[in-house]
């Protein structure tokens, strides 16, 4: 019986597609100003490893930083792969900063970038929907719709999103969870449900995994158990936004785990380091943006009133960081 279930992990681990994103997310932690050298490196170790996918960063945006992580274009990929021609490189663009003219983006015609992820938030669907579709008809490249903040969707917000993305030749429809509230082990079949209806478009489905809870391992090994999930994104050492993704190293075997430890300890107290707030999982057990953990820290908010403020963020709010609520509040003014 125990070999029986060894073999299972083991295929089930096979079949897992990895999106690597410790440049994307994991840029910030560091204004997205990673060192080229560091770069190549992990570009060259990610290709070793036989990560599916390495997320550079951002393309051609600047509302968010000035660096070159977050303002990609060809001539700095192609600094990173050194040329190396794989076509295994993914960027990402968030449909509220993105460029909406099509010619500055990279077209199939090249042999770096295989795929472009568009991220969107629950009140521009219907428009990201739009743009993206055109985005896959000019570039002819791997085209990734993902769905932000998914666990503040409703049954019926998720299903009447997905009657908007499914009519398209998109190739893969993810959902992120963006605040670390996701727990699969209480709602998989939940997320089943939608997913199922994904695959049986032909499309092929993601999970982007946070761990301001510390549910991002337990929520991949629900993955890795479900027939309905072909890829989970990752980062090195839980490097991202807030209190960072599904460990990269978790997720690989032991001699390819190793390995990757060895560039960990290289750079771990130049880049690796770093400090997860108590506010991170308030803001992850309320469901909210975690911009309001970071105000909270600057602000050094008492736990107890940070608490009784989660509590009472609502709509929109939830998702998209109002940096005036927590003033109000703490200033003893209703929100």
């Amino acid at each position: 019986m125990f070999c029986v279930i060894l073999f299972m992990n083991l295929f089930l681990v096979e079949i897992m597609q990895i999106v690597d994103v410790t440049l994307r997310d994991g840029g910030f932690t560091c204004d997205f100003d990673w060192p080229m050298k560091f770069a190549q490196e992990y570009y060259n170790l990610m290709s070793k490893l036989g990560v599916s996918y390495v997320e550079m960063g951002y393309w051609k945006q600047t509302a968010k930083s000035k660096n070159r992580f977050f303002n990609l274009n060809m001539d700095i990929i192609k600094e990173v792969t050194q040329d190396g021609g794989k076509k295994n490189i993914s960027v990402m663009i968030d449909y509220s900063y993105c460029s909406k003219d099509l010619n500055d983006y990279p077209t199939d015609n090249q042999n770096e970038i295989k795929m472009i992820r568009m991220t969107c938030r629950k009140d521009m669907v219907k428009e990201g929907f739009e743009f993206a579709i055109k985005l896959k008809k000019h570039t002819g490249l791997v085209i990734a719709f993902n769905l932000f903040n998914t666990t503040n969707y409703t049954d019926d917000e998720l299903n009447s999103a997905l009657d908007i993305v499914l009519d398209s030749d998109f190739d893969i429809i993810g959902f992120a969870d963006t605040h670390g509230h996701l727990n699969l082990h209480r709602d998989i079949k939940r997320y089943e449900q939608f997913f199922k209806r994904i695959k049986d478009t032909g499309k092929k489905t993601c999970f982007h995994l946070h761990n301001h809870t510390g549910k991002a391992y337990m929520n991949y090994i629900k993955c890795l158990e479900s027939p309905y999930v072909d890829f989970c994104d990752t980062s090195v050492m839980s490097l991202g936004k807030g209190a960072g993704n599904l460990k990269l190293e978790n997720v690989l075997d032991d001699d390819k785990a190793l390995k990757l430890n060895e560039f960990i300890h290289k750079y771990y107290e130049s880049l690796f380091k770093k400090t997860v707030s108590p506010y991170l999982m308030v803001t992850g057990r309320y469901g909210i943006t975690d911009h309001y953990a970071t105000q909270a820290r600057k602000l050094n908010v008492p736990m107890s009133k940070f608490i009784l403020f989660c509590d009472l963020v609502k709509g929109l709010d939830r998702d998209n960081f109002n940096k005036e609520l927590l003033l109000l509040y703490y200033h003893g003014e209703e929100i």
